[in-house]
């Protein structure tokens, strides 16, 4: 990595740059797998707080496909925990990796679409840092959407209940 490279990641990451920067730098252009406890712990709540909206966005709809999935079928609930924990796992262990392509490819683009050094260095800051007010919206459309396959298949429960319950009255 450049001195240049460093200085373009740095005003790209904005809160804890340091952190990453060393991340990558061990990470060198081949290896893939590192930590990153942000990640483990918050999953979707990360790629939405670091702006990286299209993993946040498939990450969201992974999730929520997951969920509809499992709960039609009834999985048990440790299979669900163990599930979950996967997945944490994976993001954590690539969070670092993911990142890093993603700030690279970002800085890539404005670097090729604005010449003026001034207006490249304000677009490489505007479109990284974080964000906490996506972090929460993310987090809110995920309990939403979230509680409405829940609400949806129970529903679909209780009318098959009902049905049955049509058909003889007298089953309990």
């Amino acid at each position: 990595m450049t001195i240049e490279e460093r200085e373009e990641l740095r005003l790209f990451v904005g809160k804890n740059a340091d952190y990453y920067i060393a991340k990558w730098e061990e990470l060198g252009e081949t290896q893939k797998v590192s930590w990153n406890w942000a990640a483990f712990m918050f999953g979707l709540l990360w790629f939405g707080y670091r702006k990286m909206y299209s993993y946040a966005f498939v990450f969201l709809v992974f999730s929520l496909f997951l969920q509809f999935i499992q709960t039609a079928v009834k999985t048990h609930p440790i299979v669900i925990m163990l599930t979950n924990i996967l997945i944490s796992v994976v993001v954590g262990m690539f969070g670092n990796y993911l990142y890093y392509q993603y700030a690279k490819n970002k800085i890539k683009q404005i670097k090729e679409s604005i010449t003026d050094e001034r207006q490249r260095t304000l677009e490489i800051v505007r479109n990284g840092g974080t964000s906490l007010s996506t972090a929460i919206a993310i987090g809110l459309l995920y309990l939403m959407a979230s509680s409405i396959i829940e609400y949806g298949l129970q529903e679909d429960k209780i009318e098959n209940i009902r049905e049955q319950e049509s058909i003889n009255p007298w089953s309990s």
